[in-house]
């Protein structure tokens, strides 16, 4: 989890499409509308299917768990699929604890390194505004009935990030598909589903206490 379009490229992709339908919100107001109701609900659970690939690669890896949020930067990833990958990532809201059962091991970061590249841990915490940090822009033009496909292009190039694409429900405005590409290549997606917002959980829910033999690795704050 820690790890630009040409302007004339993306100049013709925008004349090119067709206009939206009279009344379709713009994709920066689909956006504002996406992050306002994460920000409200305060936490959810979900769960997820994840795939990871070099851009070259025909196939890639595969994954899928259980994801609990809370704010502010509380998290639990459940890796449970497929068995012999399985893992936990736990946030308490200042370090972050990857847990590798199989190899016997703990690595703790800081939560503020982790922040800085990981993208699905900082949208769904709201750090940032998008619309400031990003260039927003319709993946393909809104449809009747449709899910809404919004690229966000970094104003500052960042080699953890050169695309990110969010497949948003038009319905009730949340994520159901996540998906970013960096600068080596490397694309990571994310499906969404079975999301239950406004829960609420103990703290104690999302701190991680090593099983015995089970080596810590911490990363120190740097």
């Amino acid at each position: 989890m820690r790890k630009l379009l040409w302007p004339v490229l993306l100049l013709v992709c925008c004349l090119l499409a067709p206009l939206p339908a009279p009344g379709a919100p713009t994709p920066q107001e689909v956006v504002s509308r996406v992050q306002a109701q994460y920000d409200q609900a305060g936490g959810f659970k979900a769960r997820f299917r994840q795939e990871s690939r070099l851009q070259a690669a025909t196939q890639g890896e595969k994954a899928e768990g259980l994801l609990y949020f809370q704010k502010p930067c509380r998290m639990r990833w459940q890796y449970e699929n497929p068995p012999e990958q399985k893992k936990e990532i736990v946030a308490d809201g200042r370090e972050v604890w990857i847990f590798i059962p199989q190899d016997a091991v703990v690595m703790v970061y800081p939560i503020n390194k982790v922040l800085r590249s990981d993208l699905v841990m900082r949208f769904f915490s709201g750090m940032g505004e998008l619309s400031r940090d990003f260039q927003i822009s319709w993946n393909r033009p809104p449809e009747a009935g449709a899910d809404y496909v919004v690229d966000l292009f970094p104003r500052q190039a960042q080699p953890e990030l050169k695309r990110l694409t969010l497949t948003i429900n038009p319905r009730t405005y949340l994520v159901e598909k996540l998906e970013f590409a960096n600068a080596l290549g490397e694309e990571t997606r994310f499906a969404f589903s079975q999301v239950q917002l406004n829960i609420r959980l103990e703290p104690g829910f999302f701190t991680f206490t090593p099983p015995p033999g089970v080596q810590v690795v911490r990363e120190n704050q740097g």
